[in-house]
């Protein structure tokens, strides 16, 4: 049975630039971290990976931008690298160095997050003053229960309060995925940005419903 899993990216801090000069051609070690980045699609596979190393080449033009990339070490599956490569061809990082465009090899490490069908509870509010708010009062010994009733009665200052049964975590953005498989049951989470707001989220074993 294959894997579903959520793809969460991170840069290894090494990478090879090319450029070309009058001179003729000239290399460099030279670190960037991306600036924007968008997610990779899921990952299927029979094996049970924990991470994948992924090597890409890129044209870096001079505002940022990726003009072109390349895979050069495959996941093995073609149509993953495909789809992968167009997600990473909207990814932007700072300036080069100098005017020329430039020539990067770089490796990408992903880590993989299985997909898991989840009960939990969440609290969303408007800004992240409000969210660390009631985390404190949660820290300090109030029930999360409590304050989604709350929410549901419009007595507090979060802006939506639910219990949600069977949602599998790929239906959350990558790094709001990772946090929620990580939870152990009966544990919340510090806020944690989504969708341009802020949530706070608990998990819970099969009893949702007595909750």
């Amino acid at each position: 049975m294959n894997i579903q899993s959520v793809i969460i990216k991170i840069f290894l801090p090494i990478a090879l630039s090319v450029s070309n000069t009058l001179l003729g051609c000239t290399a460099k070690r030279e670190a960037m971290e991306p600036t924007q980045v968008t997610e990779l699609p899921a990952f299927k596979s029979e094996e049970d990976k924990d991470y994948l190393e992924l090597i890409v080449m890129f044209h870096l033009e001079e505002d940022g931008t990726i003009k072109d990339l390349q895979m050069v070490d495959s996941s093995g599956d073609v149509r993953w690298d495909s789809a992968a490569a167009d997600s990473m061809k909207s990814w932007r990082f700072p300036s080069p160095s100098d005017s020329e465009s430039k020539i990067f090899t770089r490796t990408v490490k992903v880590d993989i997050i299985p997909a898991e069908i989840l009960n939990i509870a969440e609290l969303l509010f408007q800004n992240k003053s409000d969210a660390d708010l009631i985390y404190s009062r949660l820290r300090a010994g109030k029930s999360f229960e409590s304050f989604v009733k709350e929410t549901q009665e419009g007595e507090t200052i979060a802006i939506e309060g639910r219990l949600i049964e069977g949602v599998e975590s790929t239906e959350y953005p990558a790094q709001v995925a990772k946090i929620l498989v990580n939870l152990q049951e009966g544990q919340y989470s510090s806020p944690v940005e989504l969708g341009g707001k802020y949530a706070i989220f608990k998990r819970y074993g099969d009893d949702l419903q007595d909750q």
